[in-house]
């Protein structure tokens, strides 16, 4: 799948990642000393290893395009929207995702939480990405935004293909379901609600721009932000209770903790992310002259490795703090399903420890992930033994 002509791939960088985690963060501690700019000339590509490169690029959109970074396959994404295209499509649903307006949702997301919990309470078992982690998100979507992917399972299926876009290790399919979210809206022309494409529609009608194409595909993007990241941080997080039960039993004395260890499974769990971008003119990082139409690959795990920032980064932390970790991006682009994974990722690990006594893996069903894409986890059984009443 990898090329040397043309525009790479980008999966062209995982195979140097180890499957061990400490191997990771020693490949790119050493690179941030010896080589923290690596230029690969056949693919006329730099890396960028240390944080404050990572961050420089990440906040100057102006010097470092998102649009003209390797094609992901995918009919729209906010995340290489040009600047004056950003600005003007984000402003649309931004308030949505704004922390304080997620925050107000907590209620209800316990209410859901609780009801997705219960079997599994009851069975002593629970597969916590398919019966936990994806149904509270479709949920949410569908609240928030008034989307829906019909049918059991498609909107896993939709959040998996699309991730798998991202990062490169599936090919583009997402016909299907631009052609629900086009027979979505125009229902909503013909009886608009109190819901997200209502209310584009009704922008629409100001200002041109706002395409009903555009329309959709804003809504194919927002309908999947967050998932991934949802879906991977619980599976980390139970991985995690699975292998250090006293990880688990310090959460369940003092839940208090869960937003930092949070932050910290987001630093350093999500040890594989690498964010792409293209040089718009002639420019110099970090001592070395990137050339105009470069490629600009900044690995924001190791950055989360780097001990100018992070001191004792080796170690994971349960009480850091400051944790400014650069797993969801930074500036402009940064992801706008941040403040749900944070929200309702506190929510589901307050009800979990609150409920439950102790998480074990099932040996009868071993995790599964991704073809291709080991750190991608599609499946996670774990056995359940619920919390005195």
């Amino acid at each position: 799948m990898t090329e040397t002509s043309g525009k790479p791939t980008r999966d062209l960088l995982f195979p140097e990642l180890s499957d061990s985690i400490d191997a990771r963060i020693a490949w790119f501690q050493r690179m941030q000393r010896d080589e923290p700019l690596r230029f690969r000339p056949e693919y006329d590509l730099w890396e960028v290893f240390r944080y404050e490169d990572v961050t420089r690029v990440l906040k100057d959109p102006t010097t470092f395009s998102v649009t003209n970074k390797t094609h992901m396959g995918l009919p729209f994404s906010f995340g290489r929207a040009d600047i004056p295209e950003h600005r003007f499509l984000r402003g649309f649903v931004a308030q949505a995702f704004v922390p304080g307006n997620v925050e107000n949702l907590a209620p209800r997301f316990t209410a859901l939480v609780d009801s997705l919990l219960a079997p599994a309470l009851a069975a002593g078992r629970m597969e916590m990405i398919g019966e936990l982690g994806f149904p509270i998100m479709e949920q949410v979507v569908a609240d928030m935004f008034g989307l829906r992917i019909t049918g059991a399972g498609r909107f896993r299926q939709w959040s998996d293909q699309m991730f798998g876009q991202l990062v490169g290790v599936r090919s583009p399919d997402h016909d299907d379901v631009v052609g629900m979210f086009a027979e979505q809206l125009a229902e909503r022309k013909r009886h608009p609600g109190d819901d997200l494409m209502s209310a584009l529609l009704a922008e629409r009608g100001k200002d041109d721009r706002l395409s009903e194409e555009k329309i959709v595909h804003m809504c194919l993007d927002l309908s999947t932000a967050g998932n991934a990241p949802l879906a991977l941080m619980l599976a980390y997080a139970f991985t995690r209770f699975c292998l250090d039960p006293g990880f688990y039993q310090a959460l369940r004395r003092e839940p208090a903790l869960i937003p930092a260890a949070i932050e910290e499974i987001l630093r350093f769990d999500f040890s594989w992310f690498n964010l792409w971008r293209t040089a718009r003119h002639d420019t110099v990082l970090g001592g070395r002259e990137i050339k105009e139409g470069q490629y600009v690959v900044v690995w924001p795990s190791s950055a989360n490795f780097d001990e100018s920032r992070f001191p004792r980064a080796t170690e994971f932390d349960l009480t850091r703090s400051p944790n400014p970790h650069l797993t969801f991006g930074q500036g402009m682009y940064i992801c706008l399903g941040l403040p749900v994974v944070r929200v309702l990722g506190r929510v589901i690990l307050e009800r979990i420890v609150a409920t439950v006594a102790d998480i074990r893996f099932d040996p009868a069903k071993p995790a599964e992930s991704m073809a291709l894409m080991k750190d991608y986890v599609v499946s996670l059984d774990v056995l359940v033994t619920p919390a005195d009443s």
